[in-house]
């Protein structure tokens, strides 16, 4: 379902594009202005974004029944630098760039079979570079659009790490790890485009994939239930891919500066603003979207945090939303947008996880939910400034705040590994788990938007969030009677990233159409309390705080329509 998503979005992307370009062509022929933009020398700049990546896990003992692909979301910030040499409108150049990422995620590993005490394993990417080639070509006027692609090599520094689970606390210690780390060589293939705005700035959007191989890391000792009944740590593999989506700005070296084009409003980064008056803009999106949250509860908080007790994780959550957005730009640079939207969806499962502890009769149990109902509601404010503005591009940088909740209730109950609900549960009766999340963020990033060819817009936005709180409720019932159960209290603070991009096409030089897409990742440590509950588990009195570990991530297709108020007409919209 994801893949039809992705090919919607590229399929609506290259009729838009070919849309664009052949209007391009038409106006090229008739319009007279300055010299050819030159794209040949070298150039230096920075870059900032997120990334998203999968670390799978070779089991050693054959296939699990769970998990061994861990999800890695997070930022990135960094610095590149090449030459491009132009021939016509072709250019061809290398570049090399520097990240420094915080890409972290966590997930079952090992899990082969209920007798037996499977591993929590964790993935940390904090560095990431490329070497490659770039070829493309020049388009729009003066040709100071460039689409351009890329290969060549990739690099990593990655840490992993696999944790025998709470059950393990029977036989051998508690927090028993295996651990590796280290720099990591792959290969990489990618694209964007870049921009000639003012002077010799240009700014660009990129998405890159890397993919690295084999690297080992040991299952850890772990015990079993069937002979042998203790298994020492045993050698397994791991590969890695990387999705980043990265926005850049680049200065090139030498050379004379392109003077203005009136008509473009191409002009030097000191000049005045082509734009003295204010400028509105409100629409309207549908979003089609997909989500995944995953809880980590480990062991109380004065003992390891390695180690898990339970893990839920809802996934395939598919939803249909509605959405406004709008943004002001003043005469003074100062820039506000923001959007508000809401959504449901009646797709999902629910993996419920537990590993024994004490005199639990089996070490792992897995437990399959499905359908999971999702009401998602969201909205973003932000405050910034354009310190970068042309007719045709806006570079903005702004700190705001984005809250976004979920409300999702899972039916049903089959087990996979064995343990809980049986016999099954049906999924005709109430809910049998709810999850209520509310996660508020802080949002620091930066927003451009730049003409590709007449009449074709892209905007792209990268935010870093400092900040995240989340605050939820889980209630467990009993089957699907609706009788409550036991409810955990979830809170905690972390960090996430936001990225978006669109292309929009001018029908008229105030209406515009447009298709993009959206990612967002969101996660925390801190801690979480069990206040009503069975008395074996919880008692008559809450127990100590757990560890808990939070995730969500949203990833959306978009379709929009907006308007625009004072804005000038430009080029073959004149």
């Amino acid at each position: 379902m994801r893949r039809a998503f992705v090919l919607t979005a590229v399929s609506a992307t290259a009729v838009a594009l070919a849309s664009g370009i052949a209007r391009a062509d038409g106006y090229e022929t008739r319009y007279v202005g300055p010299p050819p933009f030159s794209w040949s020398g070298m150039y230096v700049g920075f870059h900032a974004g997120g990334a998203w990546g999968e670390a799978n896990i070779s089991d050693p003992f054959g296939p699990s029944l769970f998990g061994d692909n861990i999800r890695t979301p997070g930022p990135l910030a960094g610095v590149q630098a090449g030459a491009n040499m132009q021939f016509g409108s072709w250019v061809a150049g290398f570049e090399g760039d520097f990240s420094w990422a915080d890409l972290d995620g966590t997930n079952t590993c090992f899990a082969f079979s209920p007798f037996y005490i499977s591993s929590n394993c964790h993935a940390h990417v904090s560095s990431l570079g490329t070497l490659t080639g770039r070829l493309g070509v020049a388009v729009g006027p003066q040709g100071r659009t460039l689409l351009y692609g890329k290969a060549g090599a990739a690099y990593e520094f990655v840490g992993m790490d696999a944790a025998a689970n709470a059950g393990i606390g029977l036989v051998l210690p508690i927090g028993t790890v295996q651990s590796s780390s280290g720099s990591k060589v792959g290969w990489t293939v990618g694209g964007g485009v870049e921009h000639a705005f003012a002077g010799n700035w240009s700014v660009k959007a990129e998405y890159d994939f890397l993919s690295f191989g084999d690297e080992r890391i040991n299952a850890p000792a772990s015990v079993s239930l069937l002979p042998p009944f203790l298994i020492p740590a045993t050698a397994a593999h791991t590969s890695q891919d990387i999705h980043e989506f990265k926005i850049g700005l680049n200065y090139k070296l030498g050379g004379t500066p392109v003077s203005a084009d009136g008509d473009w409003g191409y002009g030097s980064v000191n000049g005045p603003r082509p734009i003295p008056g204010l400028e509105f803009e409100i629409g309207g999106r549908y979003v089609h979207g997909w989500g995944r949250f995953q809880k980590d509860f480990g062991l109380f908080t004065n003992q390891p945090s390695t180690t898990l007790v339970s893990r839920l994780t809802y996934d395939d959550l598919q939803t249909n939303a509605g959405e406004v957005f709008a943004r002001v730009d003043t005469p003074h640079n100062i820039m506000v947008k923001g959007f508000l939207g809401i959504g449901t969806g009646k797709d999902g499962h629910l993996n419920d996880e537990d590993w024994g502890v004490g005199g639990a009769l089996l070490f792992y149990s897995n437990t399959l939910s499905s359908p999971v109902d999702n009401d998602i509601k969201y909205g973003t404010i932000d405050l910034g400034y354009d310190w970068l503005r042309g007719r045709t591009y806006k570079i903005a940088s702004f700190v705001g705040y984005n809250r976004f909740t979920s409300n999702m209730d899972a039916f049903g109950c089959t087990p996979i590994s064995a343990g809980n609900c049986v016999p099954a549960v049906p999924a005709s009766g109430a809910a049998i788990i709810t999850e209520d999340d509310t996660w508020d963020s802080l949002r620091l990033g930066t927003v451009a938007e730049f003409m590709i060819v007449p009449g074709l817009r892209a905007n792209v936005e990268a935010a870093y969030l400092p900040y995240t709180s989340f605050h939820g409720v889980d209630h467990h019932f009993f089957g699907n009677t609706g009788v409550l159960a036991e409810t955990f209290p979830e809170n905690g603070t972390g960090q996430g990233v936001q990225l978006e991009g669109t292309l929009s096409l001018d029908l008229a030089h105030n209406f515009s159409v447009g298709v993009g897409g959206r990612y967002w990742a969101m996660w925390t440590d801190g801690s979480s309390n069990c206040t009503f509950g069975f008395a074996a588990l919880c008692g008559a009195t809450p127990t100590p705080p757990q560890h808990l570990r939070a995730a969500v991530e949203q990833a959306s297709v978009m379709l929009q329509a907006s308007y625009k108020f004072g804005v000038e007409p430009v080029g073959p919209l004149k």
